[in-house]
């Protein structure tokens, strides 16, 4: 084999990797891309009974809804 001849079999090999590596790299986002999609869909769909939220003094409140839809709140601890 003569040196033209490797460094084109090399060159043939290196691009079969990268291309199996894109391959790889594409399918692994594509699967991660779904479950993070899933995720979401599945947090928007949560309903609580009360949220705690904290204020930027570090104050913590708990919020909840009458069935009138009033909006309570009460500081966490009172």
């Amino acid at each position: 084999m003569d040196i033209w001849n490797w460094i084109d079999y090399l060159t043939r090999g290196l691009k079969k990797v990268a291309n199996e590596s894109q391959q790889n790299y594409q399918q692994v986002h594509a699967y991660i891309d779904g479950h993070d999609k899933e995720t979401l869909n599945q947090v928007t769909e949560i309903v609580h009974d009360a949220i705690k939220l904290k204020s930027p003094n570090g104050t913590i409140y708990e919020i909840t809804i009458e069935d009138d839809g009033t909006i309570n709140k009460k500081k966490v601890g009172e």
